[in-house]
């Protein structure tokens, strides 16, 4: 079996630089909105592929993960810091206990946007007022959609499911009802309707396509503020 990290390197220098985009921007994001912060929740952090990132903006990282597979993995690499497994709508942790939040292509896993909105409720008790949170989640609708399905074709790596026509009604999500699709997976994902939930509870201070916008959008980093 391999790691998380094995099969994302496994991938090439493009899935891996397009990877560790993710985590350079957030961390960036972190120190230029608050320096290093004391204590910062990653939610889906696999193997800790991000945590070398996510030290430069924290003195403590703690990591969470659904999976317990993965939680073993951690452990194995960073002996040292600290994971748990748990459900990111329902986490055992204090309210107001962290000063940021990260995550990373995670929170569209879960099954549909009542239930992620159950993980961004879960995420702001565990803020502290003025708290950040920062995720990166996949651009499925738009253009990029093509861009996905082309790529995906290419590299012989499907989304069960997702063919031209699917892809077509993403590109025009805009007039596609796609929630019928959405089961916790890219397919019937609108990170723009994401956004709008984090809005409600939070102040969105940046949207930014990653890692190249316009030309390569494959994701998008969303920076925001827990009200004070």
């Amino acid at each position: 079996m391999t790691t998380y990290s094995e099969r994302i390197l496994s991938g090439g220098r493009l899935v891996a630089w397009q990877r560790f985009a993710r985590f350079r921007a957030a961390a960036k994001a972190i120190q230029r909105l608050a320096g290093p912060v004391e204590k910062l929740l990653d939610i889906g952090a696999a193997d800790g592929i991000g945590l070398p990132f996510l030290k430069t903006a924290a003195r403590q990282v703690v990591s969470v993960n659904y999976y317990e597979n993965h939680t073993q993995e951690f452990r194995a690499a960073h002996p040292d810091d600290p994971v748990l497994t748990a459900d990111a709508r329902a986490l055992p942790l204090a309210d107001t206990s962290f000063d940021a939040c990260t995550s990373f292509e995670t929170l569209h896993l879960v099954p549909g946007p009542a239930e992620r909105r159950k993980c961004l409720a879960e995420i702001w008790r565990v803020l502290r007022p003025g708290g950040l949170f920062v995720c990166s989640l996949p651009v499925e609708v738009g253009y990029p959609a093509l861009i996905k399905l082309a790529a995906r074709a290419a590299t012989r790596h499907q989304v069960d499911g997702m063919g031209f026509s699917l892809a077509l009604r993403h590109c025009c999500y805009r007039w596609s009802d796609l929630e019928p699709f959405d089961r916790g997976r890219q397919i019937g994902f609108d990170v723009h309707r994401f956004v709008r939930d984090v809005g409600n509870i939070f102040v969105v201070l940046q949207t930014k396509a990653i890692p190249i916008p316009v030309l390569f959008p494959m994701n998008m980093l969303v920076v925001a503020r827990k009200r004070s």
